[in-house]
């Protein structure tokens, strides 16, 4: 890896195409890497996050380094790339001379990573598609503990973050991602876009998380996905049946809420799902 020194020597001669094509030319299917090269859509990505001056700022999975150089060009306090394909994270070690303390290599599984040990404030990634609902998941009981994350998933998935009441898409995790924070989707990427080319299209997301008064300990966080899980596993039948083993008086709940006993789980909103949860929790809605 020493030639990357008389190669790549200033952060404006790096791109993440030279770097594949230089250091490794190939993907591994089961890390689910599907690398991006085209620089504008990589800046377009990473200035969705706003500014990111003085920020800590976190990368999973950075590849050949389409949005790592980006982040880089900014004015961040630091960047931390959780890599754990071991050839990736050879090259970016061999490759941290051009950013000095600006970058931190981490190689590891991004699922057992703890990363309040780092306190990101903003997270930015193009998550491998293997791992990206579980990694959402592990993150949102403290969501609160970020400031905003741009992260690329496959369309499918971001379309269930984003889902309304009433479509196919909405379920679980819409709920939760959408009580969590504010969801919004940045743009929609073509297969193309990506090598190699996935058989789905992508799509970026932004997550703005509520603040912590805003949010729930991690005990009724854990108390409300159990629930949704119960209520989403029998999506059209209707709500009443299921919420009967959560509360004491489902019908009067429903009735104050502004639904009749028919509603089914998929027409209920996330505003309403979280006035249940009070109830559930508190005892009031």
């Amino acid at each position: 890896m020493d030639r990357s020194a008389s190669l790549f020597n200033k952060l404006e001669n790096l791109s993440a195409k030279t770097i594949f094509d230089e250091f490794y030319n190939k993907t591994k299917k089961k890390f689910g890497q599907n690398f991006l090269f085209d620089g504008k859509i990589s800046r377009k990505i990473v200035l969705a996050a706003g500014d990111l001056s003085g920020k800590i700022v976190l990368e999973i999975g950075p590849g050949p380094g389409g949005l790592t150089l980006e982040i880089l060009k900014q004015n961040v306090k630091k960047l931390f790339v959780l890599e754990f394909d071991s050839h990736w994270a050879e090259v970016w070690r061999s490759l941290r001379h051009i950013f000095g303390d600006k970058l931190e290599v981490v190689e590891c599984d991004a699922l057992k990573f703890d990363t309040e040990r780092i306190a990101p404030e903003v997270i930015i990634s193009n998550l491998p598609y293997n791992i990206s609902t579980q990694l959402i998941c592990k993150w949102l009981p403290r969501f609160h503990l970020y400031e905003r994350l741009i992260l690329i998933f496959q369309k499918e998935v971001a379309d269930r973050f984003c889902a309304l009441p009433r479509t196919k898409a909405y379920g679980r995790l819409s709920v939760l991602a959408q009580w969590k924070s504010k969801v919004s989707k940045i743009f929609n990427l073509e297969s193309g876009s990506s090598f190699p080319a996935p058989r789905v299209k992508s799509a970026v997301l932004k997550f703005v998380p509520f603040k912590l008064n805003q949010c729930s300990c991690a005990e009724e966080y854990l108390q409300f996905d159990n629930f949704l899980a119960s209520m989403f596993m029998h999506r059209r039948k209707m709500a009443i049946k299921y919420l009967g083993a959560f509360l004491p008086d489902p019908e009067d709940t429903l009735k104050i809420l502004g639904y009749d006993k028919n509603i089914r789980a998929e027409e209920i909103s996330v505003a309403d799902y979280i006035k249940i949860l009070e109830k559930i929790c508190h005892g009031r809605t």
